[in-house]
């Protein structure tokens, strides 16, 4: 465990950099998604995902169109999973798309909660 929070604060530290994707990773938590805000893809590409936080999540990639590119299944709590993409340069929405319900039967949307953001692929 403590291995992985290693990692996660060095992703967060190289989170404004741009980065090669072989090396690009993101960390789902409640409110945010965390990771690099530019990759630089030359083909088809692995990203490491994983699940700090303390509910479920997942890793949704969008096109400026709004056509789904990728996604990742269930990331539970505590695990993480990879995701392959093949995107052009471009810009590119990640996000969280689970809408849950609370006890008191409010919608809760993980999008509309900040677990989303903008990246930018370059070739």
């Amino acid at each position: 465990m403590s291995r992985r929070l290693l990692v996660a604060a060095l992703l967060l530290a190289a989170a404004c950099s741009p980065q090669a994707s072989s090396d690009a990773g993101y960390v789902l938590r409640e409110g945010a998604i965390d990771g690099p805000n530019s990759l630089a893809v030359t083909s088809s590409e692995v990203l490491r995902v994983s699940n700090t936080g303390e509910y479920s999540h997942t890793l949704v990639v969008t096109d400026d169109q709004g056509q789904v590119r990728a996604a990742t299944g269930l990331v539970e709590s505590g695990t993480a999973t990879t995701l392959e993409v093949d995107l052009g340069p471009g810009t590119y929405v990640f996000s969280c798309r689970i809408v849950a319900e609370d006890d008191e039967g409010n919608l809760i949307d993980h999008y509309e909660q900040g677990m989303h953001r903008m990246v930018t692929v370059q070739s």
